[in-house]
């Protein structure tokens, strides 16, 4: 092989070049805290942290949906709670209307009263995010999900977002509306009592179910002739009859249906299965009882009845509205839970890239200096090569 002083030089130079890229390579490791600097430095192990990079990155989107979840659920909250705390009030006002010692225009203050409430609750139905998503229309969340001056109507749909919080756990960020504030029950939830025109004092004292297994949902009416009272069902057979007396109850199907006040001859209750009625409907029925007359004694027991009624269903509205307020709840509690599960496994993840791309600051200081050294006896050696000949070599 010849041997040339060009080669030598080159040879310097090369030696000083590779010192020069790992001297740059520790430099930059040190700089920014990371061994690998490219696939090539661990390729199995560049290929773990693209996973585990994939993962973390994962997790940030589970955290935006967590979030994005908390919010619209946080704000769903307040507004059961307002809802809840608005059918109180109404239900006081319902309790005033009994009242016998109202006046009509003290009636009519009320019943202007229970009409702003509505549309409250009109406006409570159709809340938004703050972001012009509206929390009750379900997927159709893009326009206002209720409207109607006289009978409401529902825009939405009955679909729930459901937001992905974990690798295997979905939450609703949202409930329809239509499951909210609407498709109750009136009456007491299970059936209803209504009076027709009776001339009597009769007015309904209560209304329960007591053996659910014997209630058929079917249609019945009581009538009161001579003293006496009669059941008949919807195909005209008599179902229970007897005599009646003030206060008495009267038992058929697994209800108990109790009256105060005496009935005239010919009176009638109706008794059917609950139907649905939304809660504007079951506050504009408030305000039409508000607006019967209470003239006579006969008139003030078909408000009883009426008022009984509506009670009963504003109750049950608000038990349904503290339902999903729980449910709404738990779904908060959730994404707590979600939120810590994430955050312990991003904990883990992140350990697990600092193992495969984290540097060992102590072994990576103490190669960098070994690098210079090496560098600096390279660049000297380069000097006093570059001073000399092939003849040099020779002499």
């Amino acid at each position: 092989m010849r041997v040339s002083t060009s080669m030598l030089q080159q040879s310097a130079i090369g030696q000083m070049q590779k010192q020069q890229a790992a001297l740059a390579k520790t430099q930059l490791q040190l700089a920014t805290g990371q061994r690998l600097q490219s696939a090539a430095d661990d390729p199995s192990g560049s290929a773990s942290a693209v996973r585990l990079d994939q993962a973390s990155a994962q997790y940030g989107r589970y955290q935006q949906q967590i979030d994005t979840a908390r919010n619209r659920l946080g704000l769903e909250e307040n507004v059961l709670a307002d809802s809840v705390e608005l059918l109180q009030r109404v239900r006081e006002i319902a309790v005033e209307l009994n009242n016998g010692t109202q006046s009509t225009q003290t009636r009519g203050i009320l019943a202007n009263e229970l009409k702003s409430l509505r549309e409250q609750l009109l406006s409570y139905a159709n809340a938004d995010d703050g972001q012009g998503r509206y929390l009750f229309g379900g997927s159709q969340d893009g326009t206002a999900p209720f409207a109607g001056s006289g009978t409401v109507s529902y825009a939405g749909d009955q679909q729930q977002r459901l937001l992905q919080v974990t690798g295997s756990r979905t939450v609703a960020d949202s409930d329809p509306g239509s499951e909210v504030f609407q498709r109750l029950r009136d009456g007491n939830g299970t059936f209803t009592v209504s009076s027709g025109a009776n001339t009597g004092t009769a007015g309904l004292k209560s209304a329960r179910l007591t053996d659910a297994s014997l209630w058929d949902g079917g249609s019945y009416t009581l009538s009161f002739t001579g003293g006496n009272y009669e059941v008949r069902d919807a195909g005209n057979t008599v179902v229970t009859s007897g005599a009646y007396t003030d206060g008495q109850t009267i038992a058929f199907r697994g209800l108990d249906l109790s009256f105060t006040g005496t009935p005239a001859e010919g009176d009638r209750f109706t008794v059917g299965a609950s139907g649905q009625k939304d809660m504007f409907a079951q506050i504009d029925e408030l305000v039409r009882i508000a607006g019967m007359p209470q003239d006579t004694a006969a008139q003030r027991a078909q408000v009883q009845t009426a008022m009984h009624q509506s009670l009963s269903a504003i109750d049950n509205a608000s038990l349904h509205l503290s339902d999903v307020r729980a449910a709404v709840g738990n779904r908060l509690a959730a994404l707590d839970d979600a939120e810590a599960q994430n955050g312990a496994q991003q904990v883990q993840t992140e350990t697990a890239l600092d193992k495969i791309r984290g540097l060992d600051y102590a072994e990576a200081a103490t190669r960098l200096s070994q690098q210079l050294t090496a560098l600096q006896a390279a660049q000297q050696t380069f000097a006093k090569v570059q001073g000399m000949s092939l003849f040099d070599y020779l002499r």
